[in-house]
């Protein structure tokens, strides 16, 4: 009333016109957060690697940062983010989330984030390219498989051992492993397993002791008190560990890989023995969630076979020739109690949020609307599928309308949300709904590759 109504109808006007500023800065997916020098300022924030740099420099390749509270990329003086002359994709976070080493799109490089300060603490030239790294659990090192890395009178590959702390991330040692593909490590740190793609190898795990790495080693063949190999798989490509970490449930790839036969078979890591295998369609990809293994693969006719694979999209209505599947095992009785249809492809992502869980892949059979008219289909690489029901059936198995290769899950702490990287974008989903959400978009100028959480 003190203000009378010129002054009142100014003030409303002000209002509005504040509102409409904010809800253009969320449709841009801009954040108005002040930076402080090279800092972000947020205290919740996601990564996300983007590798394209364009001729005119106006997007440059890096690290941007998400305000994942408010899903808004965060403002930054360097218009790549972190590390704008290096070409990020996949990345890799410690257990305690201060450091991310991201690797290089093609392969063949590191570079090492602090994520305290959002800068860069070195880049690290591989002796060969990579697609796996893993950090250990006190974050003082990370450990790359390179299939092709020289080993002096020795055949070629082996896990690299990089020192993340002082000064300057270096190279220490490497551990003869030939053809070294994929590494994955034990809860505990103690064990590493390496699973190869030498043709000599392909059967096999290597059981690697990363606490008896020497700096400086250089050996043509590993010793035995650094390196155990087990045969009696069948072309693996990863590892969960028991949580007493006396055991590892082992993926056979099978077909997919040149193999004979997908399935998850067990590896006894006191006795080095293998053990227990139970057959599934694909197995390229999985995730443990309490006592059940979800596996994930696109079922694919074993070399010389002439029975036709099991990859048809039975049960669903799509334009797609053909389909994946998911199988879900029973660990302690070690047997398949479901197979669900899946998007095929070659799936490489798995994680769950709210029971709803997320697979993805590449290479994928994707539709692009309207390929079939009376529905107006779109899909991509990515399946949701709720778990919550005691019986999971077809029906609780969701194909998003989006196209593209997924090579990025994270979900949020304390939100309904899992961040999605599909063909390049940054999708937001909507957990309770399993939809994007469609009011509030994170513009990804480029193209994004990966995306993970840098605070708990």
């Amino acid at each position: 009333m003190l203000l009378g109504v010129p002054r009142l109808k100014r003030a409303v006007l002000v209002l509005v016109v504040v509102l409409l500023a904010g809800l253009t800065f969320v449709s841009c997916g801009k954040s108005t957060t002040p930076t402080s020098g090279q800092t972000s300022g947020l205290k919740f924030r996601a990564l996300v690697s983007q590798d394209v740099t364009s001729a005119t420099g106006t997007v440059a390749a890096g690290i941007l940062i998400i305000d994942a509270s408010r899903d808004l990329q965060a403002a930054r003086v360097s218009p790549g983010g972190i590390g704008s002359s290096f070409q990020p994709a996949m990345m890799v976070e410690s257990n305690n989330r201060q450091t991310t080493v991201a690797v290089s799109s093609d392969g063949k490089s590191l570079q090492v984030i602090n994520n305290s300060t959002e800068s860069v603490s070195g880049t690290i030239t591989l002796p060969g390219v990579t697609q796996s790294v893993v950090i250990s659990v006190d974050g003082s090192t990370a450990y790359a498989a390179v299939s092709n890395a020289q080993i002096p009178q020795g055949l070629p590959g082996g896990i690299v051992a990089i020192a993340l702390g002082g000064t300057t991330p270096a190279i220490t040692a490497t551990v003869p492993v030939p053809g070294a593909q994929y590494v994955v490590q034990s809860g505990d740190g103690s064990r590493l397993l390496a699973f190869s793609n030498n043709h000599n190898f392909l059967d096999t795990v290597t059981i690697v002791s990363p606490f008896n790495i020497v700096a400086g080693q250089q050996n043509a063949i590993c010793p035995s008190n650094l390196c155990t190999t087990v045969s009696g798989f069948d072309h693996p490509v990863f590892g969960f560990f028991s949580s007493d970490n006396s055991q590892a449930w082992i993926l056979n790839c099978g077909p997919e890989c040149g193999g004979q036969q997908a399935g998850v078979q067990v590896l006894n890591l006191g006795q080095a023995t293998a053990g227990t295998a139970v057959a599934v369609d694909g197995a390229t990809v999985g995730f443990i969630n309490h006592q059940t293994l979800y596996v994930a693969g696109t079922p694919t006719a074993a070399p010389g076979s002439t029975t036709p694979p099991n990859n048809a999209c039975t049960g669903i209505t799509t334009a797609a020739p053909k389909c994946g599947r998911l199988d879900i095992v029973d660990l302690p009785s070690m047997t398949v109690t479901n197979s669900l249809v899946i998007t095929d492809g070659y799936h490489t992502q798995m994680n769950i949020q709210n029971g709803q869980l997320f697979i993805g892949s590449n290479l994928c059979s994707n539709v692009f609307p309207p390929a079939l008219p009376a529905t107006g289909e779109q899909r991509g690489c990515l399946t949701i599928v709720d778990t919550v029901p005691s019986s999971v059936t077809q029906s609780d198995v969701v194909f998003p309308p989006d196209n593209g290769d997924v090579t990025g899950l994270q979900p949020v702490t304390n939100r309904t949300i899992m961040y999605v990287v599909e063909g390049g974008h940054l999708r937001i989903y909507d957990t309770t709904t399993d939809k994007i959400y469609t009011l509030v978009t994170i513009d990804i100028l480029g193209n994004a590759v990966d995306v993970k959480l840098a605070d708990f």
